[in-house]
C-alpha cells in the first residue's frame, strides 16, 4: 500500500476494519509471485445490487494483467450474489485511461480527510442537545435519509439495525427543543474514528446546525480520547468541505470512482 501510495500520490479507498473481520465468503483476494505480494482485491457488499471493489498493484508489477486476472477471479462472487454494478476506486492522481478503454465510466471523486489535534471546537451558543439514536429512531432516520441521501441504494432498514446494534458504532442525533434536525455517524476504528452520514434536514439548514454538530462529535470524541479523526466527502460538496477545514479537518487522499455493469465487465475481460 506504501509503495502505492509513493507511486500514484494515493490509494483507492481500502476499507481496513472490514479487512480484519472474518466474512460470509471470500472477500480478498491475494496476488503472490516469488514470495512477493504483488498483486490484492477485495471487494465490499455495502449496496443491494452493487458491491464496491479496491485494487492495487505493485509498481514493479504493472501491465502484465494482474488487474483483469484479479478481477476475473472475483466475478464468480459477484455472479453468485446476483449484482448489476461494481463500484471501482483509483487514487484521482492515478493514471488511470485504462478504465474508460474498459467501458468504466466515472461517476464521483471525493475527498479523504483527517484530523489530528487535542483542540477541542469552541460552541458559542449551543442551540443543540446530542443524543444517540436507538431502534426505536428508525423512522426518523429513514426519513433524513430519504431527504439528505435520495440517491442512496441501500436496504435502509437492514442498514440501520446492523449500525444501531454493533458495539462500533455510534448515531448522534441532533435535537432542537427535542426535535430531531440532523444526525451524524461515529465508527469507533483502531486507527481513527471516521465520522459519516453527516446530514441535517434541509428544511433546518444554513443555520449552523451542521457545524455545530461536527463540533459537538468532535469534543465528543476528544473527550473519550479518540484524537485521530476521520472523514470524506464530494469534491463538489464546497460548503461541506469548507465546514470541515473550519473545524481542522486537513485533505490526505482523494479518490475517484467508476461504475461500470458486471455484464460489461464480463465482456471487457
Amino acid at each position: 500500500m506504501r509503495l502505492c501510495h509513493s507511486t500514484d500520490g494515493g490509494t483507492p479507498a481500502v476499507y481496513r476494519h472490514l479487512l480484519s473481520l472474518k466474512r460470509d465468503t471470500d472477500n480478498t483476494v491475494l496476488y503472490y509471485q516469488q514470495k512477493k505480494l504483488a498483486g490484492f482485491l477485495s471487494v465490499y457488499f455495502f449496496y443491494e445490487d452493487a458491491c464496491e471493489i479496491s485494487l492495487m498493484i505493485a509498481p514493479a508489477y504493472r501491465r502484465r494483467g494482474l488487474a483483469c486476472q484479479l478481477l476475473k477471479t472475483i466475478l464468480p462472487l459477484l455472479e453468485a450474489k446476483d449484482l448489476t454494478t461494481l463500484i471501482f476506486s483509483t487514487s484521482a492522481s492515478f493514471c488511470d485511461n485504462w478504465l474508460p478503454a474498459k467501458g468504466f465510466s466515472y461517476q464521483q471523486s471525493e475527498y479523504h480527510m483527517e484530523r489530528d489535534s487535542y483542540e477541542t471546537r469552541l460552541i458559542a451558543n449551543p442551540s443543540l442537545v446530542l443524543r444517540k439514536a436507538t431502534m426505536m429512531d428508525l423512522p426518523i432516520l429513514f426519513e433524513l435519509d430519504m431527504e439528505c441521501f435520495p440517491d442512496g441504494n441501500i436496504n435502509m432498514e437492514e442498514r440501520f439495525t446492523y449500525l444501531l446494534n454493533h458495539p462500533d458504532y455510534t448515531i448522534l442525533l441532533g435535537l432542537q427543543s427535542e426535535v430531531v434536525v440532523g444526525k451524524l455517524h461515529i465508527h469507533w476504528r483502531e486507527e481513527n474514528t471516521l465520522f459519516s452520514d453527516i446530514a441535517v434536514f434541509p428544511k433546518y439548514q444554513r443555520r449552523g446546525f451542521g457545524s455545530e454538530l461536527v463540533a459537538s462529535c468532535i469534543n465528543r470524541a476528544l473527550s473519550l480520547g479518540k484524537i485521530k479523526l476521520a472523514l470524506d466527502v464530494e469534491t463538489s460538496n464546497d460548503k461541506a468541505l469548507n465546514l470541515y477545514l473550519r473545524h481542522g479537518f486537513k485533505t490526505t487522499n482523494i479518490y475517484d470512482y467508476w461504475l461500470i455493469a458486471i455484464e460489461k465487465l464480463q465482456l471487457a475481460l
